[in-house]
């Protein structure tokens, strides 16, 4: 591993202020001063380390994984000022990242410094006086959480990496570790998880919004069996998914979401367009939310100081006029003519998912890949300027990383073919909600709960998974039609054709530089499109 993965939290680099448990998580100002030597000794030194693991699980750094998992679906085009802005994610989209890609290292290093700084905590939380009752668990369930998470990522976006669990005595130790396969990755994620839903609060006070739940495991989980059962198991040829004592298997998942959905501690909001109005976050359809904040006020662009939301900017229109209410931004992740056409006549998520600048703007900049769509969801708000450093760094919009909605359509999903009934009523709970009663289904499918994902979390991120998890085919179908684009737009040539390679499994390869920085031989390329 590079150096500063290393070293990244025996600095403690971003350490925050001394608080108590009951101040506002993850609203902290920074401080400086704070070294391993007098540190994890008290209750709050714990806090402020766990707050440093919660960082790394929030930086976006240019590689945050929504955005970029929208650009290799169907849902969105790269886009960007041309051809040439923000070349890696342009080559994750053509389908030719190169292990000299940004994005793949930026990737890379988020998840191994946040790797870091979780097995740091694990390590010193016995030297801790804990005072407490309850609190060391907790907060080594939450930590355990993060790193499955962490594996997760590196998991589905590398296939074989590094598994590492412990802090090693020197830089030269992390030259020598050899891949794991994605078995062992998996087998660690769910040893995490399972070793941490029991640990987790079913609930969490309003003064704690943003940390883990026993529910946010429990979907997690329940999100990556589904990924491992529909793209692990028959593309990388892994087993069941265990931890070698407990399978978990569909019986297993489906318990899991029954429990989420019996704790009454979630609701699907009853308007749609709620759950994206900045001024009502963290609302109880949330079941993980990514607090970001503009207290930082930043001006680094370096990435990992940023607390606020960088990627709101990324989305957001070029030079608007005719709408105040829009901050400009650069016109990444362009939601593409296939996602706008899949809503239904008079379905509210449309508007909800997708801002039509051709409709509602006088003018703006129409730039590489301009569809005339934007996301909705995130893009920036003028109404949310940060007080100080630079706007595009201090958007105080959090991303939703896991919500009620997706438990409803998963349980529906695994019920299917068991539980038809049930499956159905999970269903129709999401699909009435916008679009009302007379729109409920007598009978689902498959293809119909795709349907209602895609409309539902349309600009979330999610489209990329679905699409694998239904096979490799069924993938490239979709993302190859989607640059067949309508007859008559004024930019065409921005919309060459791209053709999914199969031989990419949707993955990055390993970073060059982390090649060139361990041993000769420890480190290759192992999913077939890099060798």
């Amino acid at each position: 591993m590079k150096k500063n993965i290393i070293y990244v939290t025996s600095i403690l680099a971003l350490v925050f202020g001394s608080i108590s448990c009951s101040d506002s998580f993850l609203e902290l100002e920074p401080k400086t001063g704070q070294v391993e030597a007098n540190y994890y000794k008290t209750e709050d030194q714990a806090l402020l380390a766990l707050t440093a693991v919660y960082d790394a699980y929030s930086v976006q750094n240019w590689q945050f994984v929504p955005t970029m998992s929208d650009i290799f679906s169907d849902d969105a085009f790269c886009g960007g000022a041309n051809v040439n802005d923000m070349s890696q994610w342009q080559e994750m989209e053509m389908f030719k990242m190169t292990p000299e890609n940004n994005s793949s290292g930026d990737l890379w290093n988020r998840c191994y410094s946040g790797i870091y700084r979780a097995n740091l905590y694990l390590q010193k939380q016995a030297g801790i006086e804990w005072k407490t009752d309850g609190l060391k668990n907790r907060m080594e369930a939450e930590t355990l959480f993060l790193r499955a998470y962490f594996y997760w990522d590196l998991v589905r976006h590398y296939g074989f990496v590094p598994l590492i669990t412990d802090v090693l005595p020197s830089v030269e130790d992390y030259k020598t570790i050899p891949q794991s396969a994605p078995a062992e990755i998996f087998t660690q994620i769910a040893t995490d998880l399972l070793k941490a839903i029991p640990v987790l609060p079913v609930q969490i006070s309003t003064n704690e919004k943003g940390r883990v739940s026993k529910a946010a495991a429990q979907a997690l989980l329940a999100r990556i069996y589904l990924y491992h059962e529909g793209f692990a198991k028959p593309v990388m040829g892994v087993p069941a998914l265990s931890n070698g004592s407990t399978t978990v298997d569909k019986a297993y998942v489906q318990a899991a979401l029954e429990q989420i959905i019996a704790s009454n501690q979630y609701i699907l909001l009853p308007n749609y367009t709620d759950l994206w109005d900045w001024s009502k976050q963290n609302s109880r359809e949330a079941i993980l939310e990514i607090q970001y904040s503009e207290k930082a006020k930043s001006g680094d662009w370096g990435g990992w100081n940023i607390n606020g939301n960088f990627s709101s900017v990324w989305l957001s229109v070029r030079n608007p006029e005719g709408d105040a209410s829009i901050f400009p931004g650069w016109s990444f992740a362009q939601p593409t003519w296939s996602l706008a056409n899949e809503f239904e006549p008079g379905d509210p998520r449309k508007d909800a998912t997708i801002y039509n600048a051709d409709v509602l703007m006088t003018k703006y900049t129409k730039a590489f890949m301009n569809t005339g769509y934007f996301n909705r969801k995130y893009m920036a708000q003028s109404a949310y300027i940060g007080s100080g450093g630079d706007p595009s760094h201090n958007f105080p919009r959090n991303f939703i990383d896991l919500r009620y909605a997706e438990v409803l359509l998963m349980a529906a999903e695994l019920f299917l073919t068991d539980n038809p009934s049930k499956a159905l009523g999970y269903f129709n709970q999401v699909r009435t909600r916008s679009l009302g009663a007379g729109a409920a289904l007598t009978s689902l499918t498959l293809d119909a709960i795709y349907h209602e994902r895609r409309v539902e979390f349309g600009g979330e991120g999610l489209r990329k998974w679905d699409l694998l998890r239904r096979g490799q085919a069924y993938a490239a179908a979709r993302i190859n039609a989607s640059f067949n684009v309508p007859s008559g737009i004024p930019n065409p040539a921005d919309f060459a054709v791209r053709t999914y390679n199969p031989n990419t499994w949707g993955m990055f390869p390993i970073p060059a530089s982390e090649i060139r920085n361990t041993n000769e031989g420890v480190l290759k390329q192992m999913v077939p499109a890099y060798q």
